[in-house]
């Protein structure tokens, strides 16, 4: 047998292999929703701990779905991590919402999607109390000029960028 045709299946399966892997994460998602619909996605959902759940649902998001995590892309197919599938998004009518992956209790990473500007994965690990502060901030980004939902923040003004 030649050698290309033999190289070619190779670099097919080094290729077609990872893909195949990462489309079947183990990863189950939690996904929070507010008033606004705006959603908060939670993933290992094994992981989440008590004091990141009593804050979502202080601020108010409350528990609305949770199942397989998935990967996917941004809206304009830029980045890729796990998040709920494209028919929860869509059957909880949420078109913005941030990502959190829980590396331990004490460090997270974060990423916000809009359909405007995709999906933003900053590589910077964060921990609880910085999230707090941030994800109020987020929230205010995605209303806009809409001043009357605006979360009120002690002394800080309104961000004009995503803060994560």
């Amino acid at each position: 047998m030649p050698m290309k045709p033999i190289f070619a299946i190779l670099i097919f399966i080094l290729i077609g292999f990872p893909s195949y892997a990462l489309a079947d994460s183990g990863y189950e998602y939690q996904l929070y929703k507010n008033h606004e619909n705006h959603g908060i996605v939670v993933f290992p959902k094994s992981r989440i701990f008590k004091e990141l759940d009593s804050y979502l649902v202080s601020i108010p998001f409350e528990s609305t779905d949770s199942g397989k995590a998935v990967m996917r892309h941004g809206s304009k197919n830029e980045n890729a991590t796990y998040m709920m599938p494209l028919d929860i998004q869509k059957k909880h009518s949420i078109e913005k919402f941030i990502v959190i992956q829980i590396i331990s209790e004490k460090s997270m990473l974060v990423g916000v999607y809009d359909p405007e500007w995709g999906l933003t994965l900053p590589s910077t690990i964060f921990e609880l109390e910085t999230v707090k502060k941030n994800i109020p901030k987020t929230l205010n980004v995605f209303r806009g000029s809409n001043r009357q939902k605006q979360t009120r923040l002690r002394q800080e003004r309104i961000p004009a960028n995503l803060n994560f």
